[in-house]
């Protein structure tokens, strides 16, 4: 299960890997995801550092040899060492665009995570938890959320567990993403329980970490939500980034004809601009 262990949040969030947290809440571009007692943080969608649990208040530091620039970073064990790990960063950043892989795809499922989480202002009803999800031997889902509706917000609330799948432009997986959808369904329809639960899991330690910059009284309530264990509450949210609406690579039909139609649902955005997106003032 996707977690970390106490010790492990008390250093990141007052011990001395504070300074690691601080920075990745301070710069936009930064995403850290909850493993099994490890994290990532992401640049560009690709992992900038894997830091595992070695031992009480000694973690592993894994950095890729292309980004690393010939350090060896071995162990973050105390304050030093996480400052010079932390200063290293904008160096790290820098060969990830140097020699990282580049894909449009990740990146936009970031600005996904950073639009939702970390710009209070938008008030958004759906809230990034994790990405790249094991969905059995079926696949991942590209993220898992929640849906909290803005009217009548109010503490304990349950809420529904969201599994999204993102396709950028005219992506061809998009022909079959009916057949996906099913396998993952599938997938994971006996374990919904277990998945909600650790849904939940990672959102506490995401908040503990100050993770998501909202105002306090949505901090507040959000730190009392529940999260629905019953399948047929589950929302699957087909992600279309830049989707040319003149494109028939989506089958509108076949999705309709999954039992679990109803609890689909297709969000459309990006930045490519078609005039069937545009509304006149008169409208």
């Amino acid at each position: 299960m996707r977690r970390l262990k106490d010790s492990f949040i008390h250093d990141l969030k007052q011990g001395f890997l504070e300074g690691l947290t601080n920075t990745v809440r301070k710069d936009i571009d930064l995403d850290l995801q909850i493993r099994d007692n490890y994290l990532n943080i992401y640049y560009k969608g690709n992992s900038l550092l894997k830091l595992e649990q070695a031992g009480e208040h000694q973690y592993r530091a894994t950095v890729h040899p292309k980004f690393a620039g010939g350090i060896d970073f071995s162990y973050l064990i105390d304050g030093a060492t996480a400052r010079s790990f932390v200063d290293k960063i904008p160096m790290i950043k820098e060969n990830i665009l140097l020699y990282g892989k580049s894909s449009l795809e990740i990146e936009y499922e970031q600005m996904i995570v950073r639009a939702n989480n970390y710009e209070p202002r938008n008030n958004s009803e759906y809230f990034i938890v994790d990405r790249q999800y094991v969905a059995g031997r079926a696949g991942r889902f590209d993220l898992t959320g929640f849906y909290w509706p803005r009217t009548h917000r109010r503490k304990n609330q349950v809420v529904s567990p969201c599994l999204m799948e993102v396709k950028f432009a005219l992506n061809q997986d998009i022909q079959d993403v009916h057949e996906q959808l099913k396998r993952y369904y599938n997938a994971i329809w006996e374990d919904s329980a277990a998945i909600a639960e650790e849904i939940g899991i990672i959102f506490k330690q995401k908040l503990e970490l100050g993770l998501f910059n909202q105002p306090a009284n949505r901090l507040n309530a959000m730190k009392t939500l529940r999260f629905s264990p019953d399948i047929e509450q589950f929302q699957f949210i087909l992600i279309m980034v830049d989707y040319n609406p003149f494109s028939r690579l989506l089958q509108m039909d076949k999705l309709a004809q999954l039992s679990f139609a109803d609890q689909i649902r297709i969000f459309s955005g990006g930045f490519a601009m078609w005039e069937t997106g545009m509304k006149s003032v008169r409208e």
